[in-house]
Order: structure tokens, then sequence, then C-alpha cells
């Protein structure tokens, strides 16, 4: 756990994290398919549950705790979505379930970016991380959140872009 921060950081986080996994959950809900709709309250308790695994395996030190072990913990964090994410895409299901997503809502998703990048600079600031991981570096993630709203509406209300 990262110490001597101050208590604002986690608790905009902590927002952030709740307002993605919210606004997640309205894509889903506004999906065009019923299947989808139908799926979105089994999504939403996963992914709840799995924030909630990580946030107590995180505040009680398992990340940090033994930094040498073999395969390193920090897999634990890292397979999991990234096996998901492959199953999404190898899979017809998946695929299909990618599909029915709505582009305009997933797109407005992306503001959750703008709140993640203050908190990275405030990281930055308590000499938590590297500038290099900020905005002020080379992370330009918050132009996507930036933009989103803008791309939305212009892209997909007004159909210019």
């Amino acid at each position: 756990m990262l110490e001597n921060l101050p208590v604002y950081i986690s608790i905009v986080f902590g927002f952030t994290t709740i307002a993605t996994l919210i606004l997640f959950f309205i894509v889903i809900v506004n999906s065009k398919e019923r299947s989808t709709k139908r799926k979105a309250n089994t999504i939403i308790v996963f992914l709840t549950l799995w924030l909630i695994v990580q946030m107590l395996l995180s505040f009680y030190g398992f990340y940090n705790s033994n930094t040498l072990s073999f395969p390193p913990r920090f897999l634990l964090l890292i397979l999991p979505p990234l096996i998901t994410i492959a199953i999404l895409f190898i899979t017809s299901r998946g695929r299909s379930f990618i599909d029915r997503l709505p582009l305009l809502q997933l797109t407005n998703l992306n503001i959750v970016r703008i709140p993640v990048e203050v908190v990275l600079y405030w990281l930055f600031i308590n000499n938590s991380i590297p500038e290099l991981m900020t905005f002020t570096g080379r992370n330009f993630d918050i132009l996507s959140g930036i933009t989103a709203p803008v791309i939305a509406y212009w892209g997909f209300q007004k159909k210019m872009i």
C-alpha cells in the first residue's frame, strides 16, 4: 500500500472506480440485444467481486509483500483480465457480445480517463510514480477522456465524423 498519501487521492480513485462500474453497467443495459441486457447483472456482480478481491489483496500487501516470488504475484492481477479479453475476442459468443455493445456509450465511458489521469498526476506530485506515467510525461490518455464527449456528439449524434 502506498503510504503517506493524502486521503483525497484514494477517495477520488475509489469514486472513479465505482463510477466506471456504474457507467459500464449503463453501457450493457443500453445494448440492443436482450441477451446482453440479461447478462448485465452477472457481469456487474462478477466485476464488483473482482474489484473487492483486488482491493483486499492490495490493502493487505499481497502484491508488494513478496516481490521475489515465482511466478510474480502481480500476474494474478494481470492474467485473469487478459485471458478474459482474449476469450471475448477469440470465441464467437464473445465477439457477438462485444459487437452488441453500443458504441456511443462506450465512447462516452472514456471520460473516466480524466479523473484517473488526475489521480496519476497527484501520485506523481507525491513522489509515488514517475512523471512519465502522467499527462505531463508521455501518457496522453487524458486526451481520450477529454475528446470522448466531442467524438460521441459529432461522430454519433451529428454524424459529422
